[in-house]
């Protein structure tokens, strides 16, 4: 007996240190359990107000909602008041033009039905309806007047002789700024009645609309939209019309406990306000509380559950790829994952191990692409100089009596050799490493002093130079011999971006950037209004070897930017085809100690 006391003890035990879901789930035992029990005890107490909280919400939204779209309705014929003044502009005081237009704007928006056209001593130019002078339509005075002080109007709601409720909407009419007139319309409403009737919630839950002062717009019996009802001495109306817009609970004497939501209609004084009675709001949303706590707690148990079965499964592989992808980040891509898993982390894995293969491949061939462009850009300019130098060095015996070809010779040789000697001095200065020499001078000054050098290139290209400046006195600390050159190449090319002449704008000033080194900046603009360039070329622009100007070896952008990124500071390209491109370039005032011992 003993024994198997003792055999069973040790079953139980081996059991529950060697099965991980027997420990998790006599430690989730407690933990779940009991919070479980207390949510449970607290919930009964707490539930009610829960479901009034979220029914209440509920409705402060849909009034919320109700009134953005009522907002929008009176919005639009608003809208179209404005765009139709703007068209009136242009025609103004043409009666016929204007008469064309209001009839048309009459007839596509049946919500307008009528609009005329009127000058600020109240002389009616042009309306909707031909024949019908303004005299015998009674719009308010104060739509002129509202639209002469350069505001928009918008009346009180009226309601025809044929029920039709109708505002009176008014904006001014401008002619090169000044307002001329204002156009005045007339506005059908009945779309809002549609909006109103349209709030059904459940048996009980209606809405209805009241003007600023109190006086109902709207409501599903039209009687009393008729008898022209004034609600205002109800507390809810009374709270929606001093521009709160909230859900509350109210007791009505007549039809007893009520849930209540209004809120304004933005810019008119209006208010929407939507009843319901609480037995019938209250009801479903008492069971959806319960069942959601039901979900939730059973939702809670499964994910604990899963989460704790599967989390060492899954741990150990998703680590080692973790730890793989930052080796593939730092350029490590000669090792490979081990895994012996099947399902879809093993096949994500071992789609990790292919694409490193492919990735290294990859940039080996990139590698000797690279290499390949380079060789024969170099080869193809070398030989076309090359070739054009030897064939008039072989015809220079024959005809070295001829001044014509002798004129020729020294003028294309020579530029040929130059042309040679500036392509080797771009390509040493790709190559070359060198520290920067840090210095603290004025780049305002470095800056004039480019721009007088290059006066008598200016003056031969036709370029006329805009040279503005934030201030005279723009220090900043870095290798004054750098910047100069990085100026110099980038005026270069956008004078060989204006072949037949233009307009160069040159612009210094102090910024405050974030994301670069340091806060305060020196931001130099250099614009043309050349021909510009197309999207493609700007985003390789900066790349070796790209080039839009005869005679170079596309390097001098890079080399610029090397050098301002060498200063932590950073370069822009903006460009507008037949518009121009300008280079803007971002500089820190303050250079770091680290940024000094940089080199390009």
């Amino acid at each position: 007996m003993r024994r198997m006391k003792r055999g069973i003890k040790t079953f139980l035990l081996n059991f529950f240190y060697r099965k991980l879901w027997v420990r998790i789930s006599a430690i989730l035992l407690p933990v779940v359990t009991v919070p479980v029990v207390v949510l449970g005890i607290l919930l009964m107490n707490t539930s009610s107000k829960a479901v009034k909280s979220s029914v209440l919400s509920n409705y402060q939204q849909i009034a919320a909602a109700t009134a953005n779209e009522i907002g929008l309705f009176v919005r639009g014929p608003q809208d179209i008041l404005n765009t139709t003044a703007s068209l009136l502009s242009v025609n103004y005081p043409a009666p016929w033009k204007q008469e064309t237009i209001l009839v048309e704007l009459a007839l596509n928006e049946p919500v307008i039905t009528r609009v005329s056209s009127v000058d600020l001593s109240g002389r009616e130019l042009a309306s909707s309806e031909m024949g019908r002078g303004l005299a015998k339509w009674d719009y308010p005075k104060e739509a002129l007047e509202t639209a002469a002080a350069n505001k928009e109007y918008i009346s009180t709601v009226k309601l025809l002789d044929n029920h039709t409720p109708i505002v009176i909407m008014a904006v001014p009419i401008k002619k090169v700024g000044s307002i001329v007139g204002a156009l005045v319309a007339e506005v059908n409403l009945r779309g809002i009645w549609e909006i109103v009737d349209n709030i059904k919630i459940g048996q009980t839950g209606r809405g209805f609309l009241v003007s600023a002062d109190g006086t109902l717009i709207a409501h599903q019996d039209k009687k009393r939209v008729l008898k022209n009802e004034n609600l205002k001495a109800q507390n809810d109306v009374r709270l929606a019309l001093s521009g709160r817009s909230e859900a509350v609970e109210l007791l009505d004497r007549e039809a007893g406990k009520l849930i209540s939501a209004y809120a304004p209609i933005p810019g008119l004084g209006w208010s929407i306000v939507i009843r319901q009675q609480q037995v019938e709001a209250y009801l479903f949303s008492k069971l959806m509380m319960a069942q959601s706590w039901i979900i939730i707690i059973l939702s809670e148990l499964v994910a604990i559950l899963v989460s704790i079965l599967m989390g060492r499964a899954l741990a150990s592989p998703i680590s080692a790829l973790s730890s793989r992808i930052q080796e593939v980040s730092a350029g490590e891509l000669d090792h490979r994952i081990k895994i012996r898993m099947r399902d879809e982390i093993g096949e994500l894995i071992r789609s990790f191990n292919a694409m490193t293969k492919k990735l290294k491949k990859a940039k080996e061939r990139e590698r000797l692409s690279a290499i390949g462009e380079a060789t024969t850009w170099i080869t193809h300019e070398l030989k076309n100089s090359l070739i054009s130098i030897k064939s008039f060095v072989q015809l220079f015996p024959l005809k070295h009596k001829d001044d014509k070809f002798v004129d020729k010779f020294s003028r294309l040789v020579p530029n040929e050799i130059n042309r040679l000697e500036r392509m080797f001095r771009e390509l040493s200065d790709y190559s070359y490493h060198s520290e920067l020499r840090i210095t603290k001078f004025n780049v305002s000054e470095v800056m004039g002093s480019i721009l007088e050098i290059m006066k008598d290139e200016f003056t031969e290209n036709r370029i006329e130079v805009n040279y503005s400046l934030q201030n005279n006195n723009l220090l900043i600390e870095a290798d004054q011999e750098r910047l100069r050159q990085v100026f110099m190449n980038l005026i270069i090319n956008s004078i060989n971006a204006m072949p037949g002449g233009g307009l160069l704008a040159v612009s210094l000033k102090q910024v405050n950037m974030e994301g670069l080194s340091g806060s305060a900046h020196i931001e130099v603009k250099i614009k043309d209004t050349g021909k510009g360039m197309p999207k493609i070329i700007q985003d390789k622009l900066f790349e070796p070897f790209r080039t839009t100007q005869d005679g170079g070896m596309g390097l001098g952008l890079t080399i610029s930017r090397k050098i301002i990124e060498q200063h932590g500071g950073k370069i822009a390209v903006e460009s507008q085809m037949d518009k121009g491109t300008a280079f803007i370039v971002r500089l820190p005032i303050e250079h770091k100690n680290s940024l000094m011992q940089g080199s390009i």
